[in-house]
Parts: C-alpha cells; sequence; structure tokens
C-alpha cells in the first residue's frame, strides 16, 4: 500500500469521525420549563406542619395528637395505634405524595361517579402554619378502575383527585388497631 492510499484512508475517516461528531450526538436534554406546575401533595403541607388527624368511618372515630414529634391517640380512650402507623397516614396526604387532579368540577351529579356523593370515609387534618391553625378535611371515594388509587375530594373544593390506595390500607389499620383496645 502506498503513502497516498494510506493518507486516503486516514483523511476519510477523519472525515467520518468528524461527520459522527457534528450529527449522530445525543441531543441535549432540555430543562423543564419554569411555567410547569411542580407535583403537589392534595394538602400541599409537610408532614411536620400536621398536628392533629381524625379518621372517621362510619360510626367509628379515632383521634390522634402529635406531642414531642410522636402521634398519641386521644379517642377512643385507650386505643393502642401505634405513632408509626399514623404517620404514616399523614404522609399519604402530606409532601412526597403526588395527588392527581381528575375532574376540576365535581359539583352535583359528578360527586357520584366518584363515591364522593356519600363518602367512605373522612379525614379531618389540623395543621400549623405561618398563617396559624388550620384545618382541612378529605372526603374519600371509590377506588378507582384499577384499584391503584382511591378518589378523594377536600371539602368546599369541586376538584376530584386521585390519591395513592396507601391511604385505604392505613386507616383500616388504625380502625382495627382502635377496635381491638384492651377493655
Amino acid at each position: 500500500m502506498s503513502w497516498r492510499a494510506v493518507g486516503v484512508i486516514y483523511a476519510v475517516f477523519a472525515l467520518l469521525v468528524a461527520f459522527v461528531l457534528r450529527f449522530e450526538r445525543e441531543p441535549a436534554v432540555e430543562p423543564p420549563t419554569p411555567d410547569a406546575a411542580p407535583a403537589r401533595s392534595l394538602l400541599g403541607v409537610e408532614p411536620s406542619a400536621v398536628r392533629a388527624v381524625t379518621f372517621l368511618r362510619g360510626g367509628a372515630r379515632v383521634r390522634a395528637e402529635r406531642g414531642d414529634g410522636r402521634w398519641r391517640v386521644v379517642e377512643p380512650a385507650g386505643a393502642a395505634v401505634p405513632s408509626d402507623l399514623v404517620d404514616a397516614a399523614v404522609a399519604t396526604l402530606t409532601a412526597g405524595q403526588v395527588s392527581e387532579v381528575v375532574a376540576d368540577d365535581t359539583r352535583g351529579a359528578g360527586l357520584s361517579a366518584f363515591g364522593l356523593g356519600t363518602p367512605s370515609s373522612t379525614i379531618v387534618v389540623t395543621t400549623e402554619g405561618e398563617g396559624g391553625s388550620r384545618e382541612v378535611t378529605v372526603l374519600f371515594g371509590d377506588p378507582n378502575p384499577t384499584r391503584t388509587a382511591v378518589y378523594a375530594r377536600l371539602a368546599g373544593d369541586p376538584r376530584a383527585y386521585l390519591v395513592g390506595l396507601n391511604v385505604r390500607y392505613y386507616e383500616d389499620l388504625i380502625f382495627e388497631a382502635a377496635a381491638s383496645r384492651p377493655g
């Protein structure tokens, strides 16, 4: 092979490398636009902002209050509900757990489509923030068709949300623990 042929091969190779570097590179990933709404939890607060929580289902009622970083069940008296179970239930509604809006207006007949016409359970959350104490009522309806989440609505808010099914699971465990209290 002559030096001229070797030179042509190197020149073709250099052109191919330049072509690949110029046109075949991965496109730069664009950062999300600042207008995009961040995923948010149903309550839009940190778990540490929650001071009290009341679980209501049928005639059953369980109320827990946070003191010294732990949950203590105050109603029914003597109920032995683990603090971390209440913590887990609160975490499903607060920061870090995404809730998706599935309907913007559920007034009237729209409520029954999500099982929110007659909610299956209610959680009343008391938060403490810069503006003082605030009480929020969360109404829960039916599970979604795939049974991976449950429909929810904030009292006074016409939107229907989809919340992870864990909240129903934790509710069940809390009511079971409260009902099995010694007595």
